[in-house]
């Protein structure tokens, strides 16, 4: 049980990291990666080493696009790597952090303790060398706040960080009040921390995590109008559209709406880590086509998921069920 909710707590701090960062220029591989074009960003950034291996910004981005492939193993090699280069930079060992992450559910259960530590010393790190990145205190009172115990878990570590980013960071402070308040079943006052962070927020990821919030308990047309707000709160904002198809596709409702906003989304360049990859946005596009009765629509996009993925089980199965 308690493995089960170690990998949990880890994914979803690794999720919520991304969610964390504030928007700022990316390089013309990171525009790739975010248009999931691996083959060119790894001729780009292979392209920076060859010049200066050295490089430790290319170094990282390597790292971003292994673990985007889902190679976390060689993910974490990369990040290592970066943060060998450059000891003294807290976004390395964040990067680090978050590679641990994503690895941890690659390993068995006797390993996965292990693996966590090492999260959490990455991110004890990351603010120890800068004390003033919200970011790592972030990351960290998340991890701090879904650990179990004998990971390092500690509802009072958590709560000193949380009253850290208070004073810093409100927004991100009353999303932790909000996952918090969810831990222990009172999604009363999870509703009023993300509708508070909703008043502070000038992005529309407070309105995402709220609708995603709502998707979780089934409350899927109030959270289908949560993603409409977000968009108009924000257009570029790509996860809001993959979450209107997804909340259309769950709740069965607005399903052309749903429909458009999906093929929307696939337009967009994503977080390189949190964004749903098209692989998923064809699958979900091809189960909403389903559910208009658009055959040959439906079985274009579970093709479409097929041929960026050949692997996708779900696509497969769903084409063999037609």
């Amino acid at each position: 049980m308690k493995s089960t909710v170690l990998i949990l707590f880890i994914f979803a701090a690794t999720v919520a990291s991304c969610f964390a960062q504030a928007a700022m220029p990316i390089n013309p591989g990171m525009q790739m990666l975010e248009t999931e074009n691996y083959a060119d960003a790894r001729a780009y950034f292979q392209s920076l080493l060859q010049k200066d291996p050295r490089n430790t910004e290319a170094v990282a981005d390597m790292a971003k696009l292994c673990l985007a492939q889902g190679q976390n193993k060689m993910g974490v090699r990369w990040a290592q790597k970066a943060v060998a280069l450059a000891p003294n930079h807290a976004a390395y060992e964040l990067l680090l952090g978050d590679a641990y992450g994503h690895y941890v559910n690659d390993v068995g259960i006797f390993s996965k303790f292990s693996i966590a530590r090492k999260i959490r010393g990455a991110y004890q790190k990351a603010v120890q060398l800068d004390p003033n990145n919200f970011k790592a205190r972030y990351r960290l009172a998340t991890y701090y706040l879904e650990a179990p115990g004998i990971a390092g878990g500690s509802t009072a570590k958590a709560d000193a960080q949380i009253q850290i980013l208070d004073k810093s960071d409100p927004v991100e402070a009353d999303w932790l009040r909000a996952k918090a308040a969810v831990q222990h079943r009172d999604n009363k006052k999870a509703g009023a921390y993300l509708h508070s962070a909703i008043k502070l927020d000038n992005t529309a990821k407070s309105e995402a995590r709220l609708g995603s919030f709502l998707e979780r308990q089934k409350r899927y047309a109030k959270a289908f109008t949560v993603f409409e707000d977000s968009v108009h709160k924000d257009p570029t904002y790509s996860e809001s559209y993959y979450q209107i198809g997804l909340s259309a596709l769950l709740g069965k409702i607005h399903v052309q709406e749903g429909i458009r906003a999906m093929q929307e989304y696939l337009t967009m360049p994503h977080d390189w880590e949190s964004g749903a990859p098209y692989t998923w946005a064809h699958y979900r596009l091809g189960m909403l086509y389903g559910l208009a009765g658009e055959k040959t629509s439906e079985k274009v996009q579970y093709e479409a998921a097929l041929k960026l993925d050949p692997g996708f089980k779900q696509a497969r199965k769903a084409l063999a069920e037609m």
